[in-house]
């Protein structure tokens, strides 16, 4: 195989990994909307992106989203009064590492007593390895812990 073959299957094989093992944004596809069910999570189906209209204010809904972040095990790295971004630790494992996950929480007030929330996962390059989706499991301890208010 001469040496411009094998640098353009090098480069098919790099475009195919690199296009493979990032995962998720931490943009949202889900908005706010009239037929939202308080404390009932909706998710996409690879768990990367989920939402929630919980049903207390965006202080209760922040300590909330700051204390799930914290349960799984990620620290936050970027805080407003409606935002928390944050990382998951990394982990060293036998073969491959866990952790670096990116995660996002964005949170919308509706009103006096209901925020909106919007969880979202993105997975880096090594993404298929050791790294996984966390939205599913953060929104579902999110409306546990809005439900017990």
């Amino acid at each position: 195989m001469s040496y411009q073959k094998a640098a353009v299957l090098m480069g098919i094989v790099l475009a195919a990994a690199l296009q493979s093992g990032c995962a998720g944004t931490l943009t949202s596809k889900y908005t706010y909307n009239n037929n939202y069910k308080t404390n009932a999570p909706v998710k996409d189906v690879n768990c990367y992106d989920a939402s929630i209209l919980l049903g207390v204010d965006l202080k209760k809904a922040r300590e909330i989203g700051e204390r799930v972040i914290v349960a799984v095990d990620a620290t936050l790295e970027e805080t407003t009064e409606t935002t928390l971004k944050a990382q998951r630790n990394r982990h060293i494992g036998l073969f491959v590492g866990s952790g670096g996950e990116e995660l996002g929480i964005k949170l919308q007030p509706v009103d006096a007593n209901n925020t909106f929330a919007t969880i979202t996962t993105k997975t880096g390059l090594v993404g298929g390895a050791g790294q996984r989706a966390w939205s599913c499991e953060i929104v579902d301890k999110m409306a546990q812990m809005a439900a017990k208010k």
